[in-house]
């Protein structure tokens, strides 16, 4: 795994080139913005042996968590193309416990698996009882349904499985139609509600694309208008552990492949509980027949991780995708 002779001069610049697009900067820009963002020279012998190295990223509000992410895996770069699309990518997660790929013309028969079991019964009594807070993720709309599923009796595994896959083919509906502007608020109890649209153009806005890459960042920030023929899209739902406790979350990934490397673009757009959004920014290279370096630039929101305890929640996000990172690469490694 070790490229001992991979000149980390060049890690800094493709870093830069693939995040966020400065393809025709030369290297003293590169190697500035590399300073400023907390990579340093001394990491190369870690990055190298396989380590995944962090930064903090800058963050424009209290609620927003915000991480950079590099990783060197012995894995070429056709091949994390053809996973960023497809269900597999999930095996490579120890936390989830379902999945499955939607397809936006057949939105019910995709989420059929979709669903609550009776080893999730804490969960169930937790949303039974359930009627706005941060508990859960649901807009006010969406408590109402439960309330009459609940009110009807109708309180079994099956039955609420049945009421929570009708809320999340709402939500994938509205957004296929609208996109981060379709996203219904969650309600937080006491007549407030928190933008998770706002929480998702704030990331948007707040990632290198915005100034580096337009025509993929208005892509990013306008789905579903004007799309590129050159980019593809895939939509899942994900059943992952959280905190300890099952959580539905909605993705939609975009794939942009060039001659110069792998952009892929991911966006969680819906989450059951403890934060509100996230979305992630990867580049990919291929170097030459040694693997491929991968740099992720991940922002997430949480009404959760405000004042004290927002860098207790930054180091559990970092911590949690550092391990998902490692699993996958031990996973998809050639």
């Amino acid at each position: 795994m070790v490229v001992r002779n991979f000149d980390f001069r060049i890690f800094l610049a493709l870093l830069f080139i693939l995040v966020s697009g400065y393809a025709c900067a030369d290297f003293g820009e590169l190697s500035g913005i590399a300073a400023k963002l907390g990579f340093k020279p001394e990491d190369e012998e870690k990055q190298l042996s396989g380590e995944i190295i962090t930064v903090n990223l800058p963050e424009t509000s209290d609620k927003m968590l915000a991480e950079a992410f590099a990783i060197y895996a012995p894995i070429y770069a056709y091949k994390i193309a053809d996973l960023a699309l497809s269900e597999r990518v999930f095996e490579g997660d120890t936390q989830v416990m379902a999945s499955g790929r939607i397809d936006p013309l057949k939105i019910d028969a995709s989420l059929s698996k979709a669903k609550f079991t009776v080893a999730d019964a804490k969960e169930l009594k937790q949303l039974i009882r359930f009627s706005g807070g941060d508990a859960f993720n649901l807009s006010t709309g969406e408590i109402a349904k439960l309330k009459t599923s609940v009110t009807a009796g109708k309180t079994s595994a099956k039955a609420l499985s049945k009421v929570y896959r009708n809320i999340l083919s709402g939500r994938i509906k509205a957004y296929l139609k609208s996109g981060i502007l379709g996203v219904a608020p969650y309600d937080r109890g006491n007549g407030t509600n928190t933008s998770v649209a706002g929480d998702l153009e704030a990331m948007t806005k707040a990632s290198y694309l915005a100034k580096e890459a337009p025509g993929l960042y208005r892509s990013f920030l306008e789905y579903p208008k004007d799309q590129s023929p050159h980019l593809k899209h895939g939509f899942f739902w994900v059943k992952r552990k959280v905190q300890g406790r099952p959580a539905f979350v909605l993705e939609h990934r975009i794939l942009e492949n060039s001659p110069a490397g792998l952009v892929i673009l991911r966006r969680e757009f819906f989450v059951g509980h403890s934060y509100n959004a996230a979305q992630a920014i990867s580049g990919v290279y291929t170097i030459s027949n040694k693997g491929t370096l991968i740099f992720s630039t991940l922002r997430s929101t949480s009404d959760q991780a405000d004042g004290t305890r927002h860098a207790a929640a930054r180091k559990v996000m970092r911590d949690e995708i550092v391990t998902r990172f490692k699993n996958m690469r031990n996973r998809f490694a050639k």
